[in-house]
């Protein structure tokens, strides 16, 4: 006598049968793997060292406004502002007017460049020179931590900028 089983019965069995089986398997692979997981935390000679942040200082910005205003068409009237490549792109410093024609600020945090191979890039955007074939960017007036600044890129066009160092103590030295 043969019997016959209906697809019902075989598939039920199969299905717990390989379940079982599935979950043991798991459980048992967990149960061996889960030691070796930890051994990544383990602190060792191929840890990279420490990050070390920047050496900050504060710096002193002053800039000589001229004393006419040359626009012929724009406006005279505006604060100065103060670009420099040590901050963002797109940020600037608002400088504030100590007395007539004369802008100040001290800027916290300045990375320390000096000693170094690349100097910080600054000018100052001046609302007496707008109409000026520089469109207001003047770095031949600027004193920063207390040095002038005397380099100048791509003097008396609109991508004027000065170059200056910036040391521990918040001065500003002149690049060779």
């Amino acid at each position: 006598m043969v019997r016959q089983f209906s697809w019902g019965e075989v598939f039920s069995c199969t299905i717990f049968r390989v379940m079982k089986l599935t979950l043991t398997g798991a459980a048992l692979g967990l149960t061996l793997a889960l030691p070796a997981c930890y051994d990544f935390h383990t602190v060792g000679p191929e840890d990279p060292p420490p990050l070390k942040s920047p050496l900050t200082t504060s710096v002193a910005v002053l800039y000589q406004q001229p004393v006419g205003c040359v626009n012929t068409t724009s406006r005279c009237d505006g604060p100065v502002t103060f670009q420099t490549s040590w901050l963002r792109a797109g940020d600037y410093v608002t400088l504030q007017q100590s007395s007539p024609h004369t802008w100040v600020a001290t800027i916290r945090d300045v990375p320390v460049n000096f000693p170094g191979v690349d100097p910080y890039r600054v000018y100052a955007v001046d609302p007496y020179l707008l109409d000026t074939p520089t469109a207001g960017i003047s770095a031949d007036r600027l004193t920063v931590g207390g040095e002038r600044i005397v380099k100048i890129d791509n003097p008396g066009g609109t991508r004027e900028q000065g170059l200056i160092f910036i040391d521990a103590n918040g001065k500003g030295r002149t690049p060779q």
